[in-house]
């Protein structure tokens, strides 16, 4: 079930998708591009999460967005 496509580019979106796979629900964040026929094709580059990981990486998110938002920017 698709869920969202957020455009990362010109060519490329990234499309979040709850999908299922040998009874596993997860949510799957993947590149996809477009063909010469129009048709959106998913890439290798993407991650699936299940419901043990999913928190942790919007949390690392969230504060990634916070990092980004600061006047000083993350310390590399």
């Amino acid at each position: 079930m698709l869920i969202a496509d957020l455009e990362k580019n010109a060519v490329e979106v990234i499309r979040v998708s709850l999908a299922e796979f040998h009874n596993h629900r997860f949510v799957d964040c993947r590149v996809y591009y477009q063909d010469d026929q129009g048709e959106w094709k998913p890439t290798k580059k993407g991650i699936a999460l299940n419901e043990g990981t999913i928190d942790g990486v919007i949390k690392a998110l969230e504060e990634g967005r916070v990092q980004l938002q600061s006047d000083e920017g993350p310390q590399l």
